[in-house]
């Protein structure tokens, strides 16, 4: 039955994933809810009609330049007072184009003449503009400028109550998000410009109608905004709008309750026939988008135009934040890479390669272009209610050198990417499986269970688990990579199974020895603190000789009887307690390994949790966040390192499975950390690989000076508990060791070596210390050669590398047997027992 601590991990963990996994409900309940779904389809179908009702030209508001309206007159009689004459400026009822909203609108035309010399630099004039991709859908990125417009704005400068009447906000009176303060930063757009989407015109016969008779087509993307230099905040928001293919131009806005942006969208336009197609287009999208929702107030709640990602609080208590309006203009392609020239064959033939490879991607039929041209976009960001532009870094306001605009690839290609690297990363993880599999049969013994670290272990296991647990979690919401995610689902689960059992068999053998050290830490803290004895000894009563040293092997735990033995001895008349012999249970084991793969499950939904919310942390923080979780994971051969000193072993585990693991798990790390065009954007951070991986490589060249020059060597005596020393310095007069090895003394007329014991001869001044011993392996059966320091000389080699290499050549055991180092080390992976005497061995 598990412990009551258990039961309470398991509740606590419980309470946090079901915390974590839900959100408070800030609904106003099942009366009122419709009630104000009404009340905004009411307000959306009045915006609406204000759209069908105008014209181009409706709204125009007063300019930076423009003079203000004429005062009405005063001090005149009421009688001879004219009639105020009709303001020259426009504004449409809609929530954030009327006057009274106060909206920086004076900098539209700004934002529009900004817009026009975008694409006049992209594409050229409109009479002649040169072909584009007719099918925006993808990811690009970029960096922007951050500029202000010709009056501040603020949250303190509106009044959301009479803005937006009728609507209960959340924190207005704090500062409002997707507020971009810093001087520049990232931005992120993914396009989905479907060309099933609704069209203008309506119908359209694909087999006859050019697709470049398309006037405007929907479009919606999801923007993210990095804001380095300023708040290090990051914004994720959803925007809608108009797509004109012919031109390469988008016109894209946020919608909210305190701005009817899709509403008002053909009047930010900037042409009059981008007006009517979009007009034409939005009358009929947006009236069949709210004739479903008329139909469905109780079923489905949530605004189609909503810029809030994953949040349904925004349909009852909205959050006031910044409105954008985003302008992008498609550039054309690289003509080195399309191998069309224009000047020479004429646009008609770049716009058919160009719908030549828009076909392959998205129908391939095996004749697919050498390379696949970049997506490449500039963008103009315009908030009219914070009052700042953000334009994007490029030619030829910046050297491209600054900043290329957005560049990107196509959907098809990101998800090629993203395939590509998921496959990759399945045989990556197929591979640490296989070398987990071969160490496994060559770490099969108890003996060899012992040397292998069990936190080294734990930390594979935990990365596995956690790669596991979000292929699992990626594999839920994916579509077109489905089976990429189900390939890496299903190998890190397997390599997650074996590193289990492999766990499992390590604990199984040094949990004895875990047990023991906590004793042994127990004895000391009662020695530290003694308690007064009820017995006191007779005064001519024997002393108790000492116990000689007993030799525990490390599969074995019989401590408890040898406490046991020493209690009976010392207090006949009290029994020994009756939990002193009592074994661990099965059923202990496994409420050990439970409460171990508790700890692991809870650090890695922990870290996983946290590695989310670092998503949106300032750049700086969420950087040395990742870097410190890869330093600390990449350090996975440090406890094997402290396991080895501990046990005094030189190696522990095969040099295939060290180098294999360090090299298959620093591959994915690689990928993000070096190559610039990763299907994640990710920014290559040379510097920071490099360090990662020269630590982990300074690891294993400190696993491989243990197994050349020991465990121990550099180490001060003290820092470790003391241990058999299996490579000795062999002295003819030391008599406190016992004496040299048995059978390693022999006559020089021995028959098997006439030479069995002679002195090297020369003029070096070091061999004349030492005499060369032999003797016949007991294993092997071959002669092995020993240096042995004769009496009273010291040895030559003390301290230096040359002695270490020496004393590697045998290996001496506590019951003064001596056979080759390979020999034994073999012997010893199988028993721990000596092969001549039988007597018991200390773990290696």
């Amino acid at each position: 039955m598990p412990q009551p601590q258990d039961n309470a991990r398991a509740i606590l963990l419980i309470l946090l994933i079901f915390w974590l996994a839900t959100s408070p409900d800030s609904g106003p309940g099942l009366i009122a809810g419709p009630t104000l779904i009404k009340n905004r389809l009411i307000r959306q179908r009045h915006s609406l009609g204000v759209l069908n009702s105008t014209q181009w030209g409706d709204f125009s508001p007063r300019l930076v330049d423009d003079p203000p309206d004429d005062p009405p007159p005063e001090d005149k009689p009421e009688s001879e007072t004219e009639p105020e004459p009709e303001s020259k400026y426009k504004y449409l009822n809609l929530t954030g184009f009327r006057k009274e909203d106060k909206y920086v609108w004076e900098d539209l035309q700004r934002f529009k003449d900004r817009c026009e010399e975008w694409s006049a630099n992209a594409v050229g004039i409109p009479e002649a503009a040169a072909p584009v991709w007719q099918n925006a859908t993808g990811v690009v990125h970029g960096w922007w400028q951050r500029t202000n417009t010709s009056s501040p704005r603020y949250h303190s400068s509106y009044n959301l109550s009479e803005i937006s009447p009728g609507v209960t906000w959340a924190g207005s009176n704090s500062d409002w998000g997707r507020n971009a303060t810093g001087a520049e930063g990232k931005i992120n757009v993914r396009l989905e410009d479907n060309e099933d989407a609704a069209t203008e015109p309506e119908k359209i016969d694909k087999t006859i109608l050019e697709k470049a008779i398309i006037k405007a087509r929907e479009v919606a993307g999801t923007v993210t905004i990095d804001d380095v230099e300023g708040t290090g905040s990051s914004w994720e928001m959803r925007l809608h709008g108009v797509h004109w293919p012919r031109q390469g131009s988008m016109l894209l806005t946020t919608t909210s309750e305190k701005f009817a942006g899709i509403f008002g969208l053909p009047h930010l336009t900037t042409r009059p026939d981008f007006f009517e197609s979009s007009k034409a287009l939005l009358n009929r999208t947006l009236d069949k988008a709210l004739t479903r929702k008329e139909q469905h107030t109780f079923t489905d709640q949530i605004d189609p135009w909503t810029s809030t990602l994953d949040s349904p609080g925004e349909a009852w208590n909205p959050t006031a934040h910044c409105e954008y309006l985003l302008y992008i203009q498609i550039h054309p392609l690289e003509q080195d890479i399309l191998g069309v020239q224009p000047s020479l064959t004429g646009p008609e033939n770049v716009a058919k390669a160009i719908q030549d490879i828009e076909d392959e991607l998205r129908f391939p039929q095996g004749t697919g272009h050498r390379r696949i041209p970049r997506l490449q976009m500039s963008a103009v960001m315009f908030s009219p209610d914070c009052g700042f532009f953000l334009e994007t870094k490029g030619p030829p306001a910046f050297a491209p050198a600054d900043g290329k605009h957005m560049v990107g690839v196509k959907q098809e290609i990101f998800l090629h990417n993203a395939s590509t690297f998921l496959l990759g990363l399945a045989l990556v993880v197929f591979g640490q499986l296989q070398l987990l599999k071969l160490q496994m049969r060559e770490t099969s013994t108890p003996s060899t269970l012992g040397r292998v670290s069990f936190y080294t272990s734990c930390m594979m296991l935990l990365a596995d688990g956690m790669l596991f647990t979000g292929a699992a979690a990626w594999s839920f919401s994916a579509s077109t990579t489905l089976l990429p995610s189900l390939a890496i689902t299903c190998v890190s689960f397997l390599s997650m199974a074996v590193g289990t059992f492999f766990l499992a068999e390590i604990h199984k053998v040094q949990e004895p020895e875990w047990r023991r050290q906590e004793r042994e830490r127990e004895r000391q803290s009662a020695s530290a603190n003694p308690t007064p004895s009820r017995q006191t000894p007779a005064p001519n009563s024997p002393r108790t000789p000492p116990s000689p040293p007993i030799i525990i092997p490390s599969d074995q735990d019989i401590d408890a009887e040898i406490a046991e033995s020493e209690t009976n001895n010392n207090n006949a008349t009290l029994p020994a307690p009756a939990t002193a012999t009592t074994p661990p249970s099965a059923q202990t084991i496994r409420t050990q390994l439970s409460n171990i793969f508790g700890r692991l499950l809870f650090i890695g939904i922990s870290i996983l949790f946290l590695s989310l919310a670092a998503a949106s942390w300032r750049p700086s923080f969420r950087s040395a966040y990742f870097n410190t979780l890869l330093f600390a994971y990449l350090s996975l051969w440090f406890p094997q390192i402290y396991r080895n000193i501990y046990r005094n072993c030189r190696r522990a585990l095969s040099w295939r499975f060290v180098v294999g693991q360090s090299v298959l798990r620093l591959l994915p790390i690689a990928y993000f950390y070096v190559l610039p065009n990763n299907f994640a954007f990710a920014e290559p951070d040379l510097t920071a690989f490099a360090v990662l991986a020269g630590w982990l490589w300074l690891q294993i060249w400190i696993l491989v000076a243990q197994n050349i020059l020991g465990p121990r060597f550099g180490v001060p005596k003290g820092w470790m508990p003391e241990a058999w020393e299996y490579h000795p310095v062999l002295r003819e007069d030391n008599l406190e060791a016992g004496g040299l090895p048995i059978g390693l003394v022999s006559a020089p007329t021995s028959p098997t070596s006439p030479d069995r014991s002679r002195s090297s001869s020369g003029d070096d001044k070091d061999k004349k210390r030492t005499n060369t011993h032999t003797i016949d392996c007991a294993i092997c059966r071959e002669v092995l050669e020993v240096p042995v320091i004769k009496a009273g000389f010291e040895d030559p080699t003390a301290g230096g590398v040359a002695g270490v290499f020496a004393r590697r050549m045998y290996m001496v055991t506590p019951c003064r047997h001596i056979f080759h180092s390979a020999c034994l080390e073999g012997w010893m992976r199988f028993r721990l027992q000596c092969p001549i005497c039988r007597e018991e061995l200390p773990p290696l």
